[in-house]
């Protein structure tokens, strides 16, 4: 024989308990009154009204968070905001104005390192600018006495070394001039970039040069009318010099400005596309070996566009020569 083991009865719950336990997912129960009878409960196969008032309460307390979610997470957001305002602020001018301290703690000591980092580049720069400027003017005076003493030179020697110290000065000359302009505060105000462009265009149609301005729509843009303008006329100038000619064009692009200068010269060799915007590096090479300026044209156009957020860009043409693009912000 074998003995049935005995099964552990559970312990009964109160109907105090009972009531406070809530059972979820499907279930039957049933319970056999002392006439005899079952009473048996089942869940209802339907949404209980209890579910609706969760529901609604959840959708209520969404509703009443939600703004202040928001602003807590725009006041977080926002020195992020200006901190990334500040940055490209910075690569278009470096003298911006400085970020303002403000905020909780950490948030106004980023803002003053940023500050400081600022400062500090400006004055690397200045610094710089300035020892080139310093010696490009104190050359002038050697290359003056220089002159002097040629006089008693005889005259073949005389007029070789005047020619060379002729040279000096232009570069002397060009040098203090494109420190001037790169350090120089832009004093910027809406300007009209096709009129300007036409102004340098037919400045130059009018010497016989070459030069074709393609029509199309007025584009105003902030800038330095100056700065704009000897760009221009830098890039233009560079295609017919080296190239008898130019065809310009400009456009609006994805809200940018691009102004396209396009010739028909023999080019630069790729390995001379990098180099070509280094001060002083001279390209003759690969178009005129008798002409050439300084190297400081297209450094200092640039220089000049990138101040202005833009860039400048040199590319080869399909069937032979050059395209510059300045693209500049609208």
């Amino acid at each position: 024989m074998f003995e049935r083991s005995a099964v552990p009865r559970p312990s009964p719950i109160s109907p105090t308990v009972a009531r406070n336990v809530i059972v979820i997912g499907g279930f039957s129960a049933a319970w056999r009154q002392p006439d005899g009878q079952w009473i048996r409960v089942e869940p209802v196969e339907a949404f209980e009204p209890w579910r609706w008032f969760v529901l609604l309460w959840l959708i209520v307390s969404a509703l009443a968070v939600a703004p202040f979610a928001w602003a807590l997470a725009h006041r977080f957001a926002k020195p992020i905001r200006a901190f990334a305002a500040a940055a490209e602020r910075l690569g278009r001018d470096p003298r911006a104005p400085p970020l303002e301290l403000e905020g909780p703690g950490e948030i106004a000591e980023a803002a003053a390192a940023f500050n400081t980092m600022q400062a500090r580049l400006n004055r690397y720069v200045d610094d710089r600018t300035t020892v080139i400027s310093a010696v490009a003017h104190d050359l002038r005076t050697p290359l003056m006495r220089l002159g002097l003493r040629l006089e008693a030179a005889p005259d073949d020697l005389r007029r070789a070394c005047e020619s060379d110290i002729r040279d000096m000065q232009g570069l002397v000359s060009t040098a203090l001039a494109y420190v001037r302009d790169t350090s120089e505060k832009p004093v910027r105000r809406p300007l009209d970039l096709r009129s300007l462009t036409e102004t340098v265009v037919d400045d130059l149609a009018d010497r016989g040069e070459a030069v074709t301005l393609a029509p199309g729509e007025t584009v105003v843009l902030d800038g330095n009318p100056a700065a704009i303008k000897a760009l221009v006329t830098n890039l233009v100038m560079n295609a017919v010099k080296y190239a008898g000619g130019a065809e310009v064009t400009l456009d609006r692009v994805d809200g940018h400005a691009v102004l396209e200068v396009c010739d028909r010269g023999p080019g630069i060799p790729p390995e001379d596309l990098d180099h070509v915007f280094e001060p002083f590096f001279r390209g003759e090479r690969s178009r005129n070996r008798d002409t050439g300026g300084v190297g400081l044209g297209l450094p200092s156009a640039r220089a000049v566009a990138r101040a202005h957020g833009g860039d400048v860009e040199l590319a080869d043409r399909p069937g032979g020569g050059l395209i510059a693009t300045m693209r500049l912000p609208i």
